[in-house]
């Protein structure tokens, strides 16, 4: 029994078992009668190739305990009354219907009869309502099979002034079947378009590749013309694809598939789940298959391509590429990238648009070594972006790889002084909790590899020390801690607030300091948790410069995970497996009573980047904590020689401003995110395929043009990195020259 379950077992179990002895023989809360007339009136009108999904017993009993856990133990204690239902409501619908293209608004009407009571129902062990949404759905996609079927089969018109919103996220819902059926056109148009728009720009892609390839062979040819095209000779045949009708066809054939392949399981995890993110995006009901999965992700042992994903408008979008990964190393998946079509090695595509994200995961792991090719809608092209295919090679994450790495960078200062910097590349706050428990001394930790680092660096004499945090997701909170107690003499490092009381967490080392020199921390959007404490810790005792984004992600939430299993013994006398539940049990907080929370830790000096372009962080999840603040912990600012104070900060903004205004690099990268942020603005779609490609074509020249000066890799964490050969590292550079205005002007205080 994990320390979660030990904490409140005593205290909650007879409260479950209580309500349970009195709800469970009631499950499902539904008259007969009712029950009756749901069963009688969906069988009579579901196709013979859908099969409805129907809740028993036991998901009952999990549904009446998750939403117990929740009102009791999660760290808003939120009230399950009609208003916290209707939330779960609305964010049910948007898991079942993103898009807001299968439901109609009178769908809408007839299920909001229920929003009200949907607390009161689960926590009574009755789900019906979402088994009810869901086959809803399920015959709604049926239609829409049908719909796509007769479409494709005719010729189909194309109106240059006829466009399509993409961003169907808050559009109201189709007010009857003709106009939900115009927009099944309009959708299926624009699949059309990008299907033709892919095919032609794999054509054009591969005879450059092989005009380049002859060009290094054999010298230049004239305007792009392959070597085989001047000899006369027919090039290599591609390999055939279905036309755009029919790989249309298959992909909503697919949808079919898809729900026919969910279990009932399924549908519960789906639903718990709305209850869990309407408390926060953070928490979460986990299938027992999920929770598998989940276990294996924590272990490291997972072997994929490295990428965190989640499911948006029907998409499946990489919300993070996971540094030192496969997907890392190849260097062709970005953050925000939609994979629309997974293909095993020697396989076709499948298209994964609006599957379940749980079988979009298995079908892109598998075995280390072997490949997996996906089709994506690069983040970086906009709603007019052809889609393109990227190859990985699936792979373990090794342990060792996300350890931290150094080097040192010699550079000179203004007035012509060699300056060794010391950079340290931490990707997470890692510490091996077994090895521990076995009692190693010796045990994998950021901490033990961190203090080697800093004594190699005093060894080498560095005058500056660089502590490159970007893409660092956080890890152990001890760990952290720890770290932060390396670079000042004692005090409080954090703060941890629960339902109940605050708690500081301090580092007690009586004034020892690992390193005592001119310090900054590199950070951006997708720094969080961990890592924003100990930036944060830096900033706040004036002992280190924070540079990058304009703000680290904004995390400042405490998970805990636990099996339900246990639980059941309890309320049903029976043990099965029931899945897991994280949810959100407490709060960080800065030394001076700030939270990390929707803010994150804000950079001294910001240089520019695509993550203010973009919505990501904490402030852009759905249902997320506020950010507050509470009462300062007692702790003395540092005040030795390397001290930050207000007026080095300025004075080295000022002259770093000045150099990124100057800087080719950052002028190009400046012009590209403008781009970028024009692209994102545009979120209607002409549904012309003359007028698409001229678009893409001139988005592609632009992106062309500023290649030439510099390609930024978005936020690739392969950029962000300060490896050797990854290329330029604009971020890291101006930091390096930041440190060398810091030393100098330590120096002038001597």
């Amino acid at each position: 029994m994990n320390v979660f379950m030990r904490r409140f077992c005593t205290r909650f179990f007879l409260s479950v078992i209580a309500a349970a002895a009195v709800l469970c023989p009631h499950v499902p809360a539904l008259s007969a009668q009712d029950a009756a007339q749901n069963a009688a009136k969906n069988e009579a009108s579901a196709p013979t190739s859908i099969t409805l999904k129907r809740p028993d017993r036991k998901m009952g009993l999990i549904a009446s305990l998750v939403v117990q856990l929740l009102a009791k133990e999660h760290y808003t204690r939120r009230q399950m009354d009609a208003a916290f239902s209707g939330e779960v409501f609305d964010e049910y619908l948007r898991v079942m219907d993103p898009t807001r293209i299968f439901f109609l608004q009178e769908d809408i009407d007839q299920f909001s009869k229920s929003k009200d009571e949907l607390a009161r129902k689960a926590a009574a062990g009755d789900v019906q309502i979402a088994f009810d949404i869901f086959n809803a759905r399920s015959l709604r996609l049926a239609e829409y099979r049908d719909f796509a079927r007769d479409f494709l089969s005719k010729p189909i018109q194309y109106d240059p002034n006829e466009t399509y919103h993409i961003d169907r996220e808050d559009a109201p819902w189709p007010k009857d079947a003709k106009e939900q059926r115009e927009i099944w056109a309009k959708r299926i148009k624009n699949e059309l378009i990008v299907a033709r728009m892919s095919d032609k720009a794999a054509e054009e892609e591969a005879k450059e590749a092989a005009a380049e390839k002859d060009k290094a062979k054999d010298g230049e040819v004239k305007d792009g013309e392959t070597k085989a095209e001047k000899e006369g000779e027919a090039p290599a045949p591609a390999v055939p694809l279905l036309a755009p009708e029919k790989r249309v066809q298959k992909r909503v054939d697919q949808l079919i598939t898809t729900v026919e392949g969910m279990d009932p399981i399924d549908v519960l995890e789906g639903y718990l789940t709305a209850f869990a993110n309407v408390c926060d995006p953070h928490s979460t009901y986990m299938s027992p298959a999920t929770g598998e999965d989940f276990d294996i992700h924590i272990s490291l042992n997972l072997s994929g391509i490295g990428a965190v994903l989640s499911s948006e408008d029907g998409y499946t979008k990489v919300v993070e590429v996971v540094p030192n990964g496969p997907a890392d190393k190849e260097g062709t998946l970005r953050e925000n990238d939609r994979i629309i079509a997974v293909a095993q090695e020697g396989g076709e595509p499948v298209d994964v648009m609006d599957m379940p994200l749980s079988k979009v995961v298995t079908l892109i792991r598998g075995k280390e070594g072997s490949r997996v090719t996906l089709t994506i809608l690069p983040a970086r092209k906009g709603a007019q972006a052809a889609p393109e295919k990227v190859t990985i090679t699936r792979g373990n994450v090794p342990m060792n790889e996300s350890h931290a790495q150094s080097r040192i960078i010699e550079a000179k200062t203004a007035d012509g002084k060699t300056k060794k910097i010391g950079v340290i590349d931490l990707p997470s706050f890692y510490i091996d909790f077994a090895a521990v428990r076995r009692g190693d001394e010796d045990y994998n930790s950021s901490g033990h590899d961190v203090l080697k680092i800093l004594n190699e660096f005093a060894d080498q004499k560095i005058d500056g020390l660089i502590v490159d945090l970007r893409s660092n997701g956080g890890g152990s909170l001890t760990e952290a801690v720890d770290l932060s107690g390396f670079f000042i003499p004692e005090g409080p490092i954090v703060q941890v607030k629960d339902k109940a009381s605050t708690s500081v967490l301090r580092d007690n080392d009586r004034g020892q300091i690992a390193y005592g020199g001119p310090m900054l921390v590199l950070v951006n959007r997708y720094s969080a948790s961990a890592t924003e404490i100990f930036s944060a810790a830096l900033k706040d005792y004036h002992r280190a410069v924070v540079v990058g984004d304009p703000h680290t992600h904004g995390k400042g939430s405490v998970q805990v995970v636990t099996d339900l299993n246990n639980y059941m013994l309890y309320i049903a006398s029976e043990r099965f497996d029931a899945g897991q539940l994280k949810l959100t049990n407490a709060k960080f907080y800065r030394i001076n009573g700030e939270s990390t929370q929707i803010k994150g830790v804000e950079a001294d000096i910001p240089l520019p980047g695509f993550s203010e372009t973009e919505e990501t962080g904490e402030r852009a999840l759905r249902h997320a904590l506020p950010y507050d603040t509470i009462r300062p912990a007692r702790y003395v600012v540092y005040d030795g020689k390397y001290a930050v104070t207000p007026g080095l900060i300025s004075e080295l903004k000022a002259k770093s401003e000045a150099r990124v205004a100057e800087d080719p690099i950052f002028k190009a990268l400046t012009a590209d995110i403008a781009l970028y942020e024009e692209l994102q603005k545009n979120k209607d779609v002409a549904l012309d395929f003359d007028k698409r490609w001229a678009e893409y074509e001139h988005e592609k020249a632009i992106q062309k043009e500023q290649d030439k000066i510099y390609r930024t890799d978005r936020n690739s964490s392969s950029s962000k990195k300060n490896k050797k050969d990854d290329g330029p590292d604009p971020y890291l550079d101006e930091s390096v020259n930041i440190m060398l205005d810091m030393i100098q002007a330590f120096d002038k205080q001597a």
